[in-house]
């Protein structure tokens, strides 16, 4: 047997011998009856890839957003491609900034326009970047690269639901389908 199955298998055996006593034991023994269940089941290997991902993309939300956890936060939802130059990006600039002196810390998608906008006006230190890794877009923008709160997504539906879960309010700017799409999905959760 291979030393890393070894290990784990001593990891998982005193998980489950301490699961009574966890604050939390029920919800971790829901999740990890789940995978069991999924592992004596025949699935396809991109299937555990995405949950791998998702999985591993949760754990590190969860991770940046705790020790911010008792702060409010609004998400800023726009354009990637309003220039620095636009009316729309000096307002975007402005209410982040307004934003941050009542106390809220701003989230956004991490690449440029707007988004580079409120992560400016907030400032990185009261600012989270939920990029998204796409195939032919760049990295994250010059603001928030580099900072420990930014987190590059695998897949949107993991991005979304922390921009959902963590925000206590929401800023819609000109956007596309994106936005669009964000915002569909912030009233679906809300009036849903």
């Amino acid at each position: 047997m291979d030393n890393s199955y070894s290990e784990l298998s001593e990891d998982l055996l005193k998980l489950v011998q301490h699961l009574p006593h966890l604050k939390d034991g029920k919800w971790i023994q829901r999740s990890l009856e789940a995978i069991v269940r999924i592992a004596e089941e025949e699935i396809d290997r991109l299937d555990w890839k995405i949950l791998t991902y998702a999985i591993e993309y949760l754990e590190k939300g969860f991770q940046v957003f705790y020790p911010y956890r008792h702060i409010r936060k609004l998400s800023i939802f726009g354009s990637a491609r309003i220039k620095p130059d636009s009316s729309e990006y000096r307002l975007a600039v402005e209410f982040a900034r307004c934003i941050s002196q009542y106390g809220f810390m701003v989230l956004t998608g991490a690449r440029g326009g707007i988004m580079q906008a409120g992560i400016e006006g907030a400032g990185r230190e009261n600012s989270f970047g939920l990029n998204i890794q796409l195939p032919f877009e760049q990295g994250a923008n010059p603001c928030i690269i580099n900072d420990a709160k930014l987190i590059d997504f695998k897949y949107f539906f993991t991005r979304k639901l922390f921009f959902l879960r963590e925000s206590d309010a929401v800023a819609l700017f000109p956007g596309g389908f994106g936005t669009q799409d964000e915002a569909f999905e912030t009233l679906t959760e809300i009036l849903g």
